[in-house]
């Protein structure tokens, strides 16, 4: 693709703070959900179908993974929120992670729709600069 895209950032001053706080609260919910390995599912009001269709099984890899390179989850501080809606409907919320180990610095990207539903979550490398996944 030799197209660059220009993401906008949103000023995360600007954004509710029950909206930061359930997004916040979400993201910590689950990746705390690695330490004790007692999964929650979540429903249809809460999440797209995709997101609330998520076996355990994948839940359980992704969450071996992460333990695996960096231990534990300690807790994530919000970087940026990217909008998202013109594209994909949602805004992303982009964290870092802090685990025990934090040689492999972790991107928590966390998708929410302008209906409140969130639409996925994913970790991995952090990066400075936004660059979006493939789906």
């Amino acid at each position: 693709m030799s197209c660059n895209t220009a993401y906008r950032t949103i000023n995360i001053n600007s954004i509710f703070e029950k909206e930061k706080q359930k997004v916040y609260n979400f993201g910590k919910q689950i990746l705390e959900t690695c330490k004790t390995r007692q999964f929650i599912q979540l429903s249809d009001r809460e999440a797209t179908k995709n997101l609330a269709e998520l076996s355990l099984e994948e839940m359980q890899h992704a969450c071996d993974i992460v333990d695996k390179r960096n231990g534990k989850f300690i807790d994530m501080r919000l970087i940026e929120v990217i909008d998202d809606t013109f594209i994909g409907n949602s805004k992303i919320y982009r964290y870092k992670g802090n685990f025990e180990i934090n040689d492999y610095l972790v991107e928590i990207r966390i998708w929410i729709g302008t209906d409140g539903k969130f639409q996925g979550i994913i970790w991995g490398k952090w990066k400075d600069e936004y660059i979006p996944y493939k789906k």
